[in-house]
């Protein structure tokens, strides 16, 4: 049997089920509705009743106040039950009046008491009795319906996030070209490795003047000179490229004191050390001019980095989920699976699901 026709099978059977439930249910509603019409009755007998004259007086007054009580609770309880589902919902209540007169009222009125009680016992045997046939009219819950309708939601679902797992893909890639040719147009290799050149010739420069300005530093602490320069230049040889005119004209007054390889030094230095300050300056310029140009295209290229990492990662959300819809989907596959086996057993017959 195709699945189309098991399910119309299966939906007949539940209308027919359901139908005698309802049938079952009518039936009910009109016992208790007799059985509740019975015990109004008896109720407005008892509201009538008078209490007897050989009755203490005192016992009279409180059994009256109890009898009215009594009646107009019951009676307003029992007018709220207007079929078996709300005699289900009051029982509770009902099963306190088994108990919940008066001691007095019982004295007095004893057998009419008993036979309201009796009643009301026999309404909460009715329930039973009812719950009992109801459950025996009960049809296997198979949601198959439920689970297809499911299905097919997981899969339109599916296929609406590999799309949009497609774009974002396509993007991705768009996104790393253009990444490329932005790294490209930005020279950033080419500005690294002339920043790298340019700090290393630098570098060479002040270390040549300073490792001269360092030889200086013994004939110039042996003529015990307590000049400024003179005290700036054995802290530092450095001095010597920040302040060149006070180092030369320095340098010029101590030429005297000069022998040798430290006399050579020193003329070199009042020859070369204007020119190479010079060369310094221009070049820390142009270091400052490529770093800054370095740091502008990094921070475009760092944004651009950003958004890239964030779309990568709507990807491995998107990835994620649609691997959750899928595990979804087989579960389903599975139980429904187990579904058909159920209605196959009820049907007693073999269903194609293909």
């Amino acid at each position: 049997m195709k699945l189309e026709r098991a399910l119309r099978e299966y939906e007949k059977k539940k209308n027919e089920i359901e139908k005698r439930r309802n049938k079952l249910k009518d039936e009910y509603s009109k016992k208790v509705s007799k059985s509740i019409g019975e015990i109004l009755k008896y109720l407005e007998k008892l509201e009538k009743k008078e209490i007897p004259k050989n009755i203490d007086e005192r016992i009279k007054k409180i059994a009256e106040v109890e009898k009215r009580n009594y009646v107009e609770t019951l009676r307003r309880t029992l007018t709220n039950i207007k079929g078996i589902d709300d005699l289900g919902k009051f029982l509770p209540e009902l099963s306190k009046f088994h108990v919940g007169h008066g001691k007095y009222l019982l004295i007095v009125f004893e057998k009419d008491i008993f036979t309201i009680n009796k009643h009301l016992k026999s309404l909460s045997t009715m329930y039973s009795d009812y719950l009992r046939k109801l459950e025996s009219l009960r049809l296997e819950n198979i949601p198959i319906k439920e689970i297809l309708d499911e299905m097919g939601n997981i899969k339109k679902s599916i296929s609406i996030e590999e799309k949009e797992l497609e774009r974002l893909k396509a993007d991705e890639k768009t996104m790393n070209k253009r990444f490329e040719e932005l790294m490209r147009e930005k020279e950033l290799e080419k500005l690294e490795n002339e920043i790298k050149e340019l700090k290393s010739r630098l570098e060479s420069k002040e270390i040549e003047i300073r490792s001269k300005v360092s030889q200086l530093k013994r004939p110039i602490k042996r003529s015990r000179i307590g000049e400024k320069v003179a005290k700036e230049i054995i802290k530092d040889s450095a001095y010597a490229i920040t302040h060149p005119e006070e180092f030369l004209e320095f340098l010029n007054k101590m030429l005297d004191k000069f022998e040798g390889k430290y006399r050579k030094t020193a003329e070199w230095l009042i020859e070369n050390l204007n020119k190479e300050v010079e060369e310094i300056r221009t070049e820390r310029e142009e270091l400052s001019k490529l770093e800054d140009m370095k740091k502008d295209a990094t921070k475009e290229l760092e944004e651009f980095e950003r958004e890239i990492k964030k779309l990568k990662e709507k990807i491995k959300e998107r990835e994620e989920y649609i691997k959750r819809l899928k595990k979804k989907l087989l579960d389903l596959e599975n139980e429904l699976q187990k579904s058909i086996s159920r209605l196959e057993s009820l049907l007693k017959t073999k269903i194609n699901f293909q």
